[in-house]
């Protein structure tokens, strides 16, 4: 299935790109993450989950819903959705 993925703030710097669009096997918000990481070197994984859970600051949306009240990384993705990761970001 094909799916497109967004990344903002210093998300987009670690990954390298603003967006992409990618053909994953699996069907999952963690199948998706996962295939992320390989394309990336590593540089999402790392900073958007933590002990196998989403860290509590990290939002991911799965076409503008929050995944949490969704079934968070279980959620089930399908062909042209669009997932967006915003990590915590801090001001004053």
């Amino acid at each position: 299935m094909k799916v497109k993925a967004e990344f903002f703030a210093d998300l987009r710097e670690k990954v390298g790109c603003p967006a992409m669009e990618l053909e994953i096997a699996g069907s999952t918000l963690l199948d998706l993450i996962e295939e992320l990481d390989a394309r990336t070197g590593g540089a999402l994984m790392k900073n958007v989950l933590e002990g196998g859970k989403l860290k509590d600051l990290v939002k991911v949306l799965v076409n503008g819903r929050d995944v949490r009240g969704l079934r968070g990384l279980e959620t089930g993705l399908h062909d042209g959705d669009v997932v967006s990761f915003f990590p915590p970001v801090a001001g004053g």
